[in-house]
């Protein structure tokens, strides 16, 4: 499948030495981080780039991936997993954006109802070009001439091809007879197809032929969706025959929804279509299809919300696995696990007019529950209690307690929403009632409220994947609290979201106005604050999609799958009609998936999803053994492994030294051109170095002790290796010559001949720098699984080993702790100035001068 990427690749100035060619995502992230080749310098500088942490709706950046209905489709039904992966390989948030979701901010549904299990008939008011279904239904003519009404719009915001197909098919199968349908491709359109039904034009004097030809045009539009396109899930269908062929409204409606539910009385079983919209964009129209729809099908399904008192949500954003809805009602009316409560500084129940609606609902048992607990916690030391739900229809009541100190009441807010977040995580729970905390008697303002509470959602979506849904309860009355929670809400989609409306920062005008025609496409949307990251994961994803009979994963976390995981191996095997071959060299392991598209997708999503679980598996007993191995030395104790795997470990060098650029000319010359560069800092992990390093110095004379070394890592193991230090699983494949360990090169050039012949050109190239202990070497033997002894049979052993002793370049340890990743240089591929004719490498000097023996930790 194609991914279109706007503007077109540029040039760099040959002479200089620069990329001759790249994809446009990283172009975008080349000129992000270096403005002047947008502008053509050849000096070679680099100006810096701002890296800073900031919050969620800070500096990060989003970035919308087209993507067919087809794919969509596979997608959808593994939406979690996907999430999950391209969390954990790529540090990205993701959604999935079907034209649904884009429609439902715009559109409004006036009446649902289930017809079958699994079909539901609703009435929207929208406008059918812009309405997102598989299929919409043209109001057409026999000519298939769409000069006006409903066919005209829709040609114009389809494309002309639409008019060009339905003359084709008049010319070939002559006129299209009333009550059939012809069928032709969608243009521009968000649906796959159009239905050109032809009703029939009103005549009184013929009104029972007039009705049978509606039912007709009808069937066939159900016929066809049900029997001969099994693609098609749902369908929107117009008031035929209303417009300009003047079937009274009333009329037009009934019969529409009659014949709907006749048909389907009699069909039973409807195969793949799943809903059934009636739309119209005019009032009229739409209370007809409503009131047709009442008479004929019963009980509006969409009142479900009126017995919680509130709105249907169409104030609704979903980030992550979040959804986040606003709602009119009453709190105490809430049917979701937990209702959040807000009790006043003195702690009397029943004091606020929150707190005193859900006493009046709940029950006196509440207040008495609340009072036994309160003894216990006082009103600095605890922020959140919990209460079952007595009658109310919740499970649990979350009580805020406030206190009395006015100038922490922001603070206090902020704090309450997050304890109340992460209890739903601690029991489990998948929704949550908010009412605006505190703009009542607290006295914090309604935007400042919305703000706060918003922020920390958000935050916590970022954070953590569990599916959850948050509901903020405006009474009725409070619209000015709707307002303000309404604007920040649309705040934080347009940060979060990135529509059409809110491209990625580097986007050109042109590729605006080109990614603006596609924004009613499906689409993946990705957030992250790292520029890199995020083209590495679109590049996965146009993989992951592009048509093909057989896709590889390589990883070297295939060699630990368990039991376990070899049984779900077998269970995608057998139920997704795919081959999955598992194939291990003395370089890499593969995974080869075999089948057909759709099936390969499921199961390789599937399969990422493993493997990154297997990868946070074995992280975790390295980071434990690494906290096992400092306590011993040095009586440490660990952080829960949830806060160790929050820390963030690089950290963005800014502005550029005159030293880093010096240092970015010598990685330029060997070939690579850096666009970033990260220091490394790990105390666990320096601590673990340093007293290896003291251990080492005790025992052996040889001098250096350690050298500068550089090794490659896929992006993916970036962080990792950040966080538990080099391990031979994490690093770039390569030929184990010289023994079963972890590999380094000091020759930077020879890195880069290597990347020369294993990366595409149009990859990110992540290069780590380490002080490595080297001590003791030796020549280094492909059957080496630990440094051989210093002589036969003794007891001590060499450090490391080498592939030639009296020059080593590659140097091989067995010790994760010999090595301190130091800098993590990302870089692209570039030809320097004339590469052939100077083959001499320049020294590479280390940072920061000359290492000491025992450095104390920063």
């Amino acid at each position: 499948m194609d991914f279109p990427k706007g503007a077109g690749t540029a040039a760099y100035n040959e002479k200089s030495g620069r990329i001759a060619s790249l994809p446009a995502s990283l172009q975008k992230i080349l000129a992000h981080f270096c403005p002047q080749w947008r502008k053509g310098n050849t000096e070679g500088d680099c100006l810096s780039h701002k890296c800073s942490e900031t919050d969620i709706l800070g500096e990060n950046y989003s970035w919308q991936i087209p993507i067919n209905h087809d794919d969509l489709k596979i997608l959808k039904k593994n939406e979690h997993q996907l999430c999950e992966v391209l969390q954990d390989k790529f540090g990205c948030m993701s959604t999935l954006v079907s034209p649904v979701q884009e429609r439902n901010s715009e559109s409004l549904q006036v009446f649902r109802k289930m017809l079958t299990p699994g079909l539901t008939l609703s009435v929207w008011k929208d406008n059918l070009t812009r309405h997102a279904v598989d299929a919409v239904v043209n109001a057409a003519n026999e000519d298939l001439k769409h000069g006006g009404g409903l066919a005209l719009a829709l040609v114009k915001a389809g494309g002309q091809e639409i008019q060009e197909e339905s003359t084709r098919i008049v010319s070939t199968h002559g006129k299209v007879p009333t009550g059939n349908i012809a069928v032709t491709r969608a243009g521009k359109l968000p649906c796959k197809l159009i239905m050109h039904a032809v009703g029939p034009r009103w005549a009184s004097a013929d009104r029972e032929r007039c009705f049978h030809k509606l039912q007709t045009a009808i069937k066939n539009i159900l016929n066809y969706a049900i029997f001969h396109n099994e693609c098609l899930e749902t369908i929107a269908i117009p008031a035929l025959s209303s417009g300009i062929f003047n079937f009274p409204l009333n009329l037009c409606t009934h019969i529409i929804v009659k014949t709907i539910r006749l048909y389907l009385q009699e069909v039973q079983w409807t195969r793949n279509l799943k809903e059934i919209h009636l739309v119209s964009n005019e009032d009229p129209t739409v209370a007809a299809f409503k009131s047709a729809s009442e008479s004929i099908l019963g009980m509006n399904e969409l009142r479900s919300w009126e017995n919680q008192e509130a709105t249907a949500p169409f104030n609704t954003m979903v980030t992550n696995n979040l959804t986040a809805h606003i709602v009119q009602g009453r709190i105490e009316l809430q049917e979701t696990d937990v209702i959040v409560n807000s009790v006043t500084p003195s702690h009397y129940f029943g004091a606020g007019p929150v707190s005193q609606s859900i006493l009046q609902q709940a029950g006196d048992e509440i207040e008495r529950e609340f009072q036994k607990n309160m003894p216990r916690t006082s009103q600095d030391s605890q922020l959140v209690l919990v209460t079952k739900g007595f009658k109310l229809s919740c499970q649990y009541v979350f009580h805020v307690l406030w206190d009395s100190e006015s100038s922490r009441t922001d603070m206090r807010l902020k704090d309450a929403v997050r304890k109340c977040l992460e209890k739903c995580l601690e029991l489990n729970l998948t929704s949550i009632s908010f009412p605006a905390l505190g703009t009542g008697n607290i006295g914090v303002s309604k935007e400042r409220a919305a703000k706060i509470m918003f922020d920390e959602v958000l935050m916590f979506a970022c954070k953590h994947r569990k599916q959850l849904t948050v509901k903020f309860v405006i009474f009725p009355v409070e619209i000015e609290t709707y307002k303000a929670f309404s604007t920040e809400m649309e705040r934080a989609k347009s940060k979060l979201q990135s529509l059409s409306s809110n491209r990625a920062p580097w986007e050109t005008r042109e590729e605006k106005r080109e990614n603006g025609l596609k924004a009613k496409s499906p689409a993946i949307n990705l957030m992250t604050s790292n520029l890199e990251k995020m083209n590495e994961a679109e590049e996965w994803i146009k993989r992951l999609l592009t048509p093909q009979d057989k896709h590889v994963i390589e990883n070297n976390h295939i060699l630990y799958l368990e039991k376990k995981e070899h049984d779900i191996l077998s269970q995608l095997q057998n139920t997704s009609r795919v081959s999955i071959k598992e194939i291990i060299d003395q370089e890499k392991a593969i995974l080869e998936i075999k089948g057909a598209q759709a099936d390969i997708v499921e199961v390789v999503i599937n399969i990422e999803h493993m493997l990154c679980e297997v990868q946070e598996k074995m992280a975790r007993k390295k980071e434990q053994a690494l906290w096992n191995l400092l306590g011993q030395w040095t009586g440490q104790q660990p952080k829960t492994q949830d806060e160790m795997k929050k820390n963030k470990f690089q950290k963005c060098l800014t502005p550029f030294t005159q030293e880093i650029q010096d240092r970015m000319k010598q990685f330029e010359h060997c070939g690579l051109q850096v666009i970033k560069v990260e220091k490394i800092d790990n105390e666990v992990l320096m601590a673990a170095f340093q007293k290896k390093k003291k251990m080492m110095e005790g025992r052996t004379q040889r001098e250096p002790m350690s050298h500068r070394l550089f090794q490659q890592v896929p992006q993916q193991f970036c962080d990792v290796v950040c966080r538990v230090g080099f391990q031979r699983m994490y690093s770039v494949p390569c030929d184990p010559r010289y023994g079963a360990g972890i590999y380094f090169t000091k020759n930077l050039k020879n890195l880069a001949c290597q990347v020369k012949k294993t990366s595409a050109t149009n990859n990110l190239i992540y290069v780590f720098e380490a002080e490595v202990l080297t001590g003791s070497f030796c020549q280094g033997h492909e059957l080496n699984i630990v440094p051989p002894p210093l002589i036969p049979g003794d007891i001590n052993s060499h450090d490391s080993v080498v592939d030639n002793v009296p020059s080593p370049e590659t140097f091989v340890i067995f010790s994760s702790v010999q090595a301190m990743p130091q800098y993590l240089w990302t870089c692209t591929r570039v030809w320097p100035q004339d590469y052939s004719s100077k083959p001499r490498m320049l020294p590479l000097q280390p940072l920061g001068g000359e290492f000491s023996s025992g450095s104390c930790v920063d």
